[in-house]
């Protein structure tokens, strides 16, 4: 059964974020404390989150507007 070339290129493209993501949590003690930081509601709008992490926050817009500008059709 043929996938469908937009549920493939999501799949491809959420797949490559989540590989970045779980590499940094992974790689990353100071990612991983202030992740867990924000999902136990310790920082609940993960505001101190995005802060500390401000290269991820630019890679996340970034390939968020990947997806708007090339899956959104």
């Amino acid at each position: 059964m043929p996938t469908e070339p937009e549920a493939t290129a999501f799949l491809t493209w959420l797949a490559g974020y989540l590989a970045a993501f779980l590499l940094l949590l992974w790689l990353s003690r100071q990612f991983r404390e202030s992740f867990l930081d924000w999902i136990t509601l310790k920082d609940p709008l993960g505001l101190r989150f995005w802060r500390q992490n401000i290269l991820f926050a630019a890679f996340s817009l970034a390939y968020f507007a990947v997806a708007v500008l090339f899956l959104g059709s």
